[in-house]
C-alpha cells in the first residue's frame, strides 16, 4: 500500500512539473578558413593553393624561410575550404578527395612548424611530400576547379615577428 501511494505521488508530481526549457541553439562558429576564403570561388581557392605552393618552393630553393609559414597557412586553409565545399556525387570519390586534401593540410602544418624553427631541410622535405599530395588532389578535383580561368588569389597574413608584437 505504501509503495502504491508513493508511486501515485511521484507520478502526480512529475505530471505537475514543468517541462525543462529547450536547449538554446549552440552558437555557430565560422570554419577556420572563412576569414581568408569566405566568398571565394573554388577555382580561386585552388589557384591560391597552387600560388602559395610555388612561393614556398621558390623560398626554400633559395634557402629562405621568410614567408614560408604564411604561404603554407594559405595551403592549409585552402585545403580545408575545399574539403568543406567540394562535394563529389560519388561517395568513394568524395572520400578519396577529402582524404588527400586533409593529408595536404597536415603536411602544410609540418611545413609551418619546420619553417617556424628555421629548419630548411625539414621544411623542404615536408614541402616535397605536400607537393605530391597536391598533385594527387589536382587529379581528383573536378576540371572545372583545376582548369578554370585565372582569378584573384588570396594569401594568409604572415604572423607578426617579435619586433612587430606589442608588449
Amino acid at each position: 500500500m505504501k509503495l502504491r501511494l508513493l508511486l501515485v505521488s511521484l507520478a502526480a508530481s512529475l505530471a505537475l512539473a514543468a517541462p525543462p526549457p529547450p536547449n538554446p541553439p549552440a552558437p555557430t562558429t565560422a570554419p577556420e578558413w572563412a576569414e581568408l576564403f569566405g566568398g571565394a570561388s573554388q577555382p580561386a581557392i585552388w589557384q591560391s593553393i597552387e600560388a602559395a605552393a610555388a612561393q614556398v618552393t621558390a623560398a626554400l630553393a633559395g634557402g629562405q624561410t621568410a614567408g614560408v609559414a604564411a604561404w603554407a597557412e594559405t595551403i592549409h586553409l585552402g585545403t580545408h575550404a575545399l574539403v568543406d565545399q567540394v562535394k563529389p556525387e560519388d561517395p568513394e570519390r568524395a572520400q578519396r578527395l577529402h582524404a588527400v586534401l586533409e593529408h595536404a593540410a597536415r603536411l602544410a602544418d609540418e611545413v609551418i612548424a619546420a619553417a617556424g624553427r628555421k629548419e630548411i631541410d625539414l621544411a623542404a622535405a615536408a614541402h616535397r611530400r605536400l607537393q605530391s599530395a597536391l598533385a594527387l588532389a589536382r587529379l581528383r578535383l573536378p576540371p572545372t576547379i583545376t582548369q578554370a580561368p585565372p582569378e584573384a588569389i588570396r594569401e594568409a597574413k604572415p604572423a607578426p615577428t617579435d619586433s612587430e608584437k606589442r608588449p
